[in-house]
């Protein structure tokens, strides 16, 4: 039995019985991809759990199979070798397909920010600390623009999650806002938000930042790649696209890939001076 493991976050405005549902319809596409290759075995979908959490189910082997933020398999894998990246999501950008996404900083029009460097002095809005596109990319952005990410503002905020940093941005409530790249899109579509790609602006965009992963523990090499087989080929069926559509924010499908790309997000860490334990909570 392999157990998949996710975050409950994992996409927003959709109900966690149908993410678990369509996760569901997932894992038996990768078992129907097993028994196909003559190496049949079940996929149990574990309850979700928050991040810290899942991290720590990749640290210790009790997970098998995960579908992880980017930064928390870096955590991970600083933890236990064997958690491999074997698939990426492919999202679109830019209107293409594409394995790689961005974050961005953005702001209310009416405030005087138009570039990181004037952003010194103003309120900031980051969602989870130990989000990859909602804290750590921006903070580098600002690291990189000569302006702290934690001492440089009047005031920072820890929203939890990409669209309560981009409703507090709309609403006044703070003056810039961190997330990805779909963010202000995703809260015009929301009732009530209709104009927000007239009322937020970008500020910056961050460089490429590898899409999700889904993460192996196994030791065993020959089965990892058996698995890796099963699990993009049951991400590219018309149901699976289907299914990852629905819990996983719109994806498009998956590509095969390794754990090399994830470590861009270890170099933006110990250019922080960040570890585990700063952004992390306690468990």
């Amino acid at each position: 039995m392999l157990r998949l493991v996710y975050y409950p976050w994992i996409t927003q405005n959709v109900a966690q019985q149908l993410i678990a549902d369509q996760i569901g319809v997932y894992a038996r596409q990768i078992e129907q991809k097993l028994a196909q290759a003559g190496a049949a075995d079940t996929v149990q979908v574990m309850p979700p759990v928050d991040v810290p959490q899942q991290i720590q189910q990749v640290a210790d082997g009790t997970a098998d199979i995960a579908l992880m933020n980017p930064l928390g398999f870096v955590f991970a894998r600083n933890h236990n070798s064997n958690a491999e990246a074997v698939a990426v999501a492919k999202r679109i950008i830019d209107g293409q397909v594409g394995i790689v996404y961005f974050s961005q900083l953005y702001a209310h029009k009416k405030t005087a920010i138009r570039s990181l460097a004037k952003a010194a002095g103003f309120s900031v809005g980051f969602g989870h600390a130990y989000s990859t596109s909602n804290f750590l990319i921006p903070a580098f952005m600002l690291h990189q623009a000569r302006v702290h990410p934690l001492l440089g503002f009047e005031r920072v905020h820890f929203l939890k999650g990409h669209e309560l940093v981009a409703k507090a941005v709309y609403e006044g409530k703070v003056d810039l806002g961190a997330g990805h790249d779909g963010v202000i899109i995703d809260l015009a579509n929301q009732r009530g938000y209709g104009d927000a790609g007239d009322v937020l602006v970008q500020v910056k965009r961050s460089d490429p930042i590898p899409s999700d992963p889904i993460v192996l523990t196994t030791p065993d090499a020959g089965r990892r790649a058996a698995l890796q087989q099963a699990i993009v080929d049951a991400g590219n069926t018309p149901e699976g696209i289907e299914a990852l559509k629905i819990f996983w924010g719109n994806v498009q499908g998956l590509a095969a890939t390794t754990s090399q790309p994830y470590m861009v997000l270890g170099n933006a860490l110990q250019a922080l001076k960040l570890e585990q334990g700063d952004v992390l909570p306690p468990r």
